[in-house]
């Protein structure tokens, strides 16, 4: 499989669905707070321009003008939120990852191979091209093969919260076109190992990588979709997070602590997978991180 990954022509009519109405309605709610949206603009079509990528789409010029992350935030704190994102992915990486993630690349972060011989992988993204860009800036989702449809989808940015570094998750989302018996399958071909935990995952991986202590998570009433049906949401996250050993607190309604090390002996071929893929998103990021000691951005 491909070390980088362009689902650009098979989502673009998706992701781009009526450009027109979406610049229509991102001009009418900028004049509820026009400073907050002005500001926002200025500050990614800088950075836009700056990475030398094409400018950002109204989905993404509307995102402090919507509901964004936490339903609760005013556009003032949800451009914070946005501006604190990309200045820490500029710290924390090298400028080619986070330009080719805000051009809308999708990047293999790990491939999976599964007990039928089948390969599956995890991408990393913007949210914008996994269709969750009003629950994160970055984006995980996993697939099977190179151009397979996405069973699943993880949002998240990073943030300060409460003083120190974290990542926060602001949805999970299943497909949006395939079949429930495709996640059983994948689910089987993994060793029982699901799409969604898979993805999961990674983000604990990736705060492993940045050396970041606890990954926070959008409770059910936080949520910024909860009106969307169990089709397009896995409408019980609560149930999920503490499935997965999260705790409820922090700002977010869940927190989950730093990942511990996943035992891969004894012939268990689910933990074995695990471990493989904490390793490779673990090795993924590693290369990408940039070169200087890691600051607060300014």
């Amino acid at each position: 499989m491909n070390a980088s990954h362009r689902p650009l022509n098979r989502i673009a009519a998706k992701r781009f669905i009526r450009p027109r109405k979406a610049l229509r309605l991102y001009l009418l709610r900028s004049l509820l707070a026009p400073l907050t949206a002005a500001r926002w603009t200025r500050f990614i079509r800088g950075l836009h321009a700056d990475l030398g990528v094409r400018p950002p789409v109204a989905r993404v010029l509307g995102k402090p003008v919507r509901s964004y992350l936490h339903r609760d935030y005013s556009p003032r704190r949800r451009l914070a939120l946005l501006v604190e994102h990309y200045r820490w992915m500029q710290n924390l990486f090298a400028r080619d990852f986070v330009a080719r993630i805000c051009a809308g690349e999708a990047l293999l972060a790990v491939a999976l191979r599964g007990r039928s011989g089948d390969d599956y992988g995890i991408f990393v993204c913007a949210s914008i091209v996994a269709l969750m860009q009003r629950e994160g800036e970055l984006a995980f989702y996993f697939a099977k093969g190179r151009d397979g449809e996405m069973l699943c989808r993880v949002s998240l940015c990073v943030a300060e919260v409460g003083g120190q570094l974290a990542l926060v998750i602001g949805g999970v989302q299943g497909p949006r076109s395939v079949h429930k018996r495709d996640i059983i399958a994948a689910t089987r071909d993994l060793f029982g190992l699901r799409p969604k935990d898979a993805s999961f995952l990674a983000v604990r991986a990736m705060a492993k990588t940045l050396g970041i202590g606890a990954v926070h998570a959008v409770s059910d009433d936080n949520h910024v979709l909860r009106r969307l049906q169990d089709k397009a949401k896995f409408s019980r996250y609560d149930a999920y997070w503490q499935e997965r050993g999260g705790a409820a607190g922090g700002p977010y309604g869940f927190v989950f602590p730093a990942l511990e090390a996943i035992a891969a002996e004894g012939g268990d071929r689910r933990e074995a997978t695990k471990s493989a893929l904490v390793e490779g998103v673990v090795a993924f990021f590693r290369d990408r991180l940039a070169a200087q000691e890691r600051r607060a951005p300014d």
